[in-house]
């Protein structure tokens, strides 16, 4: 879609891009192809897409993919997006808030297409990265991958193996594995945000495969994240379960700087603290 495209759609359905909902739409053909080759989608395909807005994107999904869910909350969308489901037999829209998704309804919904599998494409708001993320990655109901627009630091914090870590990096890590797709400069959007953003493709999911359990281990490391300006050491003694001398002897065999911050940790460090600790 081009900005001229784009002026015509928003016009006809008298429409203005809504900052507090993170609206930037895009306005690059190239970008868009490089978004369904990167997702590499089949006919075999179910897709979740999140905020499709005026469904530039969605027709991509639509003739690449078996079957297309949309999640919208903007019903100011619901005239261009009900006229694309009146002409694709294989898309349905959802308006519903993809945070408030339940794992049960989500599950109803691949029970309704008879898929155990299902992949992520979407150009989602910055606000929502975090918090997107880490619901479908550490979901009952996995995705297989997600192709996703997000941030350009963002997306380079989660593929690079030695930058600080955050939740979300870890997250990525725990579960499977990421790839820096492409660069996406604040100019292929409309309006221009004001960072770069870049496709990243999340793949390898699964599950909870390490010895420490998944609760205790996100406890431990959400518990070592609380305050980033402090020690690893200080966040962890918070836990009046935990003994200091304990703490220091495992820190001591494991080899870890009593001065280390949680950004500092891989994920086998918070695995084998897990396991010690």
């Amino acid at each position: 879609m081009t900005k001229k495209e784009l002026d015509i759609l928003l016009k006809k359905y008298n429409l203005t891009p809504n900052k507090i909902r993170g609206q930037n739409f895009l306005i690059s053909d190239q970008v868009l192809t490089d978004i369904i080759g990167g997702a590499d989608l089949s006919k075999d395909d179910l897709v979740l897409e999140v905020g499709p807005g005026l469904g530039a994107l969605t027709v991509e999904l639509i003739k690449t993919a078996g079957q297309v869910v949309a999640f919208e909350v903007d019903k100011n969308f619901a005239r261009p997006l009900n006229k694309l489901k009146d002409v694709a037999t294989n898309l349905e829209i959802i308006w519903q808030d993809i945070l408030s998704l339940s794992d049960d309804f989500w599950q109803e919904v691949l029970f309704k297409y008879k898929k155990q599998d299902y992949k992520i494409v979407a150009n989602i708001p910055y606000y929502l990265t975090n918090k997107f993320i880490q619901k479908f990655i550490m979901a009952a109901n996995k995705p297989e991958s997600m192709t996703l627009m997000v941030q350009k630091e963002v997306a380079e914090r989660i593929v690079a193996k030695d930058a600080k870590q955050s939740l979300l990096s870890l997250s990525v890590a725990f579960y499977g594995q990421a790839k820096f797709l492409r660069l996406v400069t604040k100019d292929n959007f409309y309006p221009a945000p004001e960072v770069d953003s870049a496709i990243i493709h999340i793949f390898g999911i699964k599950a909870w495969p390490y010895e420490p359990s998944e609760k205790k281990t996100w406890q431990l490391v959400k518990r070592g994240f609380s305050s980033k300006r402090k020690k690893l050491i200080n966040n962890l003694l918070s836990d009046p379960a935990l003994d200091k001398n304990q703490v220091l002897k495992v820190f001591s065999d494991l080899k870890l700087d009593n001065n280390i911050r949680a950004e500092k940790l891989s994920t086998q460090n918070w695995l084998d603290l897990a396991v010690n600790l």
